[in-house]
């Protein structure tokens, strides 16, 4: 069974996306893990380290996107959508030595995204009562009603608007979570890359996860939101869980797993006294959740996302040093996500 880990920043433009990418290809390229990524963020940027956008349109047109699976929703589908339909297969096509033959990283798909979402935070907020109201989940307010009725009897509290509001609450959140139960066990880790807010799309993502990670540049304006950040999802975790008790629903558990410094400047080989006095200031107030391993800035991944292939597959110097802090910080992600680290 997979462990489903979304990749979170409130400020974008702080290698969330790069790192969510290339940890998942590092998963795959050297520790032969079976890993698929999902793209929540409607700006597409994952999709597209992953792809060239003309392959993207054509698995578009034939496929779908992930936002295909909140349209099928806001449609009042009553059947789950099948979230293997937009499972792209191994999108990521690496350059060979053959002439005319193509290498693809095995065993890492995606779920692409699609401008489409920007809308979907919206809707869901509207439309998400007609499901309730229509009778899809009468069954279930039925024996709560009588569990109610029963309350109501023995202690004179009527809690019927609580029930109501608490199944709203989760089938908002967990659209992406009842899709992705029906091919966790087809890998080792879903990684979410999410856009840079709390909106509903990324709360599904959040509901749908196990453990999160922050991944921040080491300055002043990139990390004065991650307590903040923290707290907020700390929140939601606990009204979720109260949301699920008064369902008799599966409670939810999500932990922060890391925070990973990232476009970390650097004078030689030496890290700019700002950026590292940033890093010390983050690891006192959070000792083990931060990451020992780093990625400098630099143009090796640069040049990569605009072949669509990962830094490992890159031969100039640049890139080759961003490779080899890759690996490290994805062997730390192992140890981190699969040990004994809780937030």
């Amino acid at each position: 069974m997979a462990k489903i880990i979304s990749c979170i920043n409130y400020k974008g433009g702080v290698g969330k996306t790069t790192t969510t990418y290339h940890i998942g290809c590092a998963l795959t390229l050297f520790h032969n893990k079976k890993v698929l990524l999902i793209d929540v963020d409607p700006q597409t940027n994952l999709t597209f380290l992953c792809t060239l956008p003309e392959r993207w349109e054509v698995f578009k047109k034939e496929n779908g996107t992930i936002a295909q699976l909140f349209e099928s929703y806001l449609k009042d589908s009553f059947d789950p959508y099948p979230i293997e339909n937009i499972i792209w297969k191994s999108p990521v096509v690496l350059p060979s030595k053959s002439k005319g033959a193509k290498d693809v990283v095995k065993n890492l798909d995606l779920i692409p995204s699609d401008i489409a979402l920007l809308g979907v935070d919206i809707e869901l907020a509207s439309k998400t009562w007609r499901k309730i109201e229509s009778g899809f989940y009468r069954e279930q307010l039925q024996i709560l009603n009588r569990t109610i009725k029963g309350m109501k009897g023995l202690f004179g509290i009527d809690t019927s608007g609580d029930v109501r509001d608490a199944l709203l609450y989760l089938e908002q959140r967990h659209i992406l979570k009842n899709a992705i139960h029906r091919i966790k066990d087809n890998y080792d880790y879903i990684l979410i890359d999410c856009p840079p807010n709390l909106y509903l799309v990324t709360q599904n993502a959040l509901a749908a996860s196990d453990a999160y990670v922050i991944t921040t540049i080491p300055d002043h304006m990139s990390t004065i939101g991650i307590n903040i950040l923290i707290k907020k999802i700390r929140e939601l975790h606990d009204t979720m869980n109260h949301k699920c008790r008064l369902t008799n629903a599966e409670t939810d558990d999500i932990s922060l797993k890391g925070i990973v410094f990232t476009m970390v400047r650097t004078a030689g080989q030496s890290i700019v006294s700002t950026h590292k006095d940033k890093m010390n200031e983050l690891r006192r107030d959070y000792s083990d959740i931060c990451f020992e391993s780093s990625v400098s800035w630099g143009t090796g991944y640069t040049e990569a996302s605009a072949l669509a292939v990962p830094v490992f597959a890159m031969s100039d110097e640049n890139a080759v040093r961003v490779a080899e802090q890759y690996k490290k910080v994805t062997k730390e992600f192992l140890e981190k996500v699969d040990g004994n680290y809780h937030g």
